[in-house]
């Protein structure tokens, strides 16, 4: 999520909001302290627009995440 959010140019605040968690919820989940609820994990993979398993469960994370 850390380099999609970069690649956009957008703040932790702003993705918070877009997806109507808390920015240090998001900030959390971003850096792997907290797993989000099905909900939100799906708010973030359509806001981000990939799938959730392509967000979450990505082998490779740390290269497209």
């Amino acid at each position: 999520m850390y380099r999609l959010r970069l690649k956009r140019k957008l703040s932790q605040k702003q993705v918070a909001e877009a997806v109507g968690i808390t920015q240090s919820g998001y900030a959390m989940i971003e850096t792997g302290r907290r797993h989000p609820r099905k909900e939100v994990m799906k708010k973030l993979a359509d806001f981000f627009g990939v799938t959730v398993d392509e967000l979450f469960f990505n082998e490779d994370r740390g290269q497209s995440s």
